[in-house]
């Protein structure tokens, strides 16, 4: 198996990991789910801080600015996404705020100018399809946590756009660091009532749910570094059904075809809009 694969398996696992954790967190306290999104970029950015001080890295950024943007919509994007936990299974949660990749190409063009492939629409309408029968609304009422999830998926698109932006001049070991830094001062007022009544019966999942984000942030951006983007798209699509097996398994969540014909259009299309189907077709 190619190394790069690899490492980004192991990053969905991570992520899937942490948002096991964080469904603990609701369901065994009366903590909102963004105490661990708080605690994701806290430990964060004491990891990243100890790294730069013993290999005597610069903390000098060259363009701090794309990083501010970078910081400001990946919070956002977690904080919707922790808070998600509260309403919704982590099936949901992780297969909503992986149709990122679709805003990411119908954004890009104004970012980048480049032109929307007239597959990509068709894509996007399944997604939506999935999305539906996911989320499964009634007139008048859709779930909150599904349409939480949804909606972090838009700023997640933002954030990826401005880590684009952000690596053209900046390192990544700083980036990450004061992503993590700008997002642990984002965090603090949605996570102050959290941090000053917090129940210590969530102490362990919380930990482990920062920890197991931070992890998952470090090995993506690791692995992406000997895939491409098709491939890497294709290998993080896996994140969505190890969050419907672990759920099932440990969280006693549900799987019926409902869950499962959505799982499969969204999971296919985001395949298609990272470029896979096309770059199998020309070799």
């Amino acid at each position: 198996m190619n190394i790069g694969i690899f490492i980004v398996l192991l990053s969905g696992l991570f992520f899937t990991l942490s948002s096991y954790f964080g469904k603990v967190v609701t369901n065994v306290t009366d903590m909102s789910g963004v105490i661990t999104s708080f605690a994701r970029f806290f430990i964060g950015t004491i990891s990243m801080f100890t790294y730069i001080v013993f290999t005597k890295k610069t903390l000098k950024t060259p363009n701090i600015k794309p990083i501010l943007y970078r910081a400001l919509f990946n919070s956002i994007a977690i904080i919707l996404y922790s808070t998600a936990y509260n309403y919704t299974t982590i099936t949901n949660v992780n297969m909503l705020h992986m149709t990122f990749p679709v805003f990411v190409v119908l954004l890009a063009p104004y970012f980048t100018k480049e032109k929307i492939k007239k597959n990509t629409y068709i894509y996007l309408i399944i997604i939506m399809i999935g999305v539906y029968i996911v989320a499964n609304p009634s007139f008048g009422n859709f779930n909150l946590g599904d349409l939480l999830a949804l909606i972090s998926a838009l700023f997640a698109s933002f954030s990826i756009l401005s880590l684009t932006e952000s690596r053209k001049e900046n390192p990544a070991y700083l980036i990450i660091f004061y992503v993590m830094l700008f997002g642990t001062l984002i965090n603090i007022p949605t996570a102050i009532k959290d941090l000053s009544n917090f129940d210590m019966n969530g102490l362990i999942p919380v930990l482990t749910c920062g920890i197991m984000g931070f992890l998952g942030q470090i090995f993506i951006t690791w692995g992406y570094k000997y895939v491409d983007s098709a491939t890497g798209s294709l290998v993080s699509a896996s994140r969505i059904i190890m969050a419907a097996l672990i759920g099932y398994a440990f969280l006693g969540e549900p799987i019926n075809l409902r869950i499962i014909i959505g799982m499969v259009l969204i999971t296919l299309s985001l395949i298609g809009v990272s470029g896979y189907f096309s770059k199998k077709v020309k070799s």
